[in-house]
């Protein structure tokens, strides 16, 4: 995987890994001219192709046979998800660098002639995970309900705990196996508290994600039609506005 890891940078974005989900893993600890990419799931690796890699194979990172591969041998595996509705523009080695280093998503074409990006949707304009900021924003959506429903529920809560007002009633939020468990910090007694759940359809969850794919890369076929008629040094600057 990147050696940024190793250098203590493992904040710094892996633009492959966060647009089309896949590693690449290096073949000694002082890295080597081949990488090999792989997707990585909870239950398997699928090893998909070794390339060169450094300054002068800048096009490795964006070869579209990396998505092309994971799709003919495991199609089943969902390893990429179809933009149906989307006619994938032809896009030249150098396009796609300039995309990718503009944090762009485009759509490869398979041999079907189906648009096709990464499983994990594709990345944002800061080059991000756009999979992994839906999530953070979801987390932090549902802290904010299980707070509400705290502060909904604290007369109840007192009354169970026999703590009057004013003294002070901390209330916690823990995961467990059966999901969120909120408990009373200062006797560490769990609170059972009886609340409609939120739909958490998967079905729905896809679709959203697919709506998003579908926004993020319309935007990012007005931005290619634009870098069309810019240099490359013009489009570096227009990347501040997305």
């Amino acid at each position: 995987m990147s050696r940024d890891v190793q250098r203590r940078r493992a904040d710094k974005n892996d633009k492959t890994l966060n647009a089309w989900g896949l590693h690449h893993l290096h073949f000694r600890p002082n890295g080597t001219c081949d990488v090999l990419f792989v997707r990585i799931t909870d239950s398997a690796v699928f090893v998909v192709k070794f390339l060169p890699h450094g300054s002068p194979h800048r096009d490795t990172w964006v070869d579209p046979a990396l998505l092309r591969i994971l799709h003919d041998n495991w199609p089943g595996a969902s390893a990429t998800r179809e933009l149906r509705g989307i006619t994938p523009e032809p896009l030249s080695s150098d396009q796609r660098i300039v995309l990718r280093e503009n944090n762009v998503n485009f759509a490869v074409a398979m041999q079907d002639g189906a648009a096709h990006v990464g499983a994990e949707v594709g990345i944002t304009a800061a080059g991000s995970c756009l999979q992994d900021v839906t999530e953070c924003h979801r987390i932090l959506a549902e802290l904010d309900r299980q707070q509400q429903i705290v502060e909904g529920n604290e007369a109840a809560i007192r009354s169970a705990l026999n703590v009057p007002l004013p003294e002070e009633v901390w209330i916690r939020l823990r995961f467990a196996k059966d999901g969120w468990q909120f408990y009373d910090a200062t006797r560490n007694v769990r609170i059972a508290l009886h609340t409609q759940e939120r739909a958490s359809d998967e079905d729905t969850r896809s679709n959203v994600e697919y709506k998003m794919a579908l926004g993020v890369l319309r935007l990012s076929l007005l931005l290619l039609r634009k870098m069309r008629t810019q240099s490359p040094r013009r489009l570096q600057s227009s990347r501040r506005i997305l």
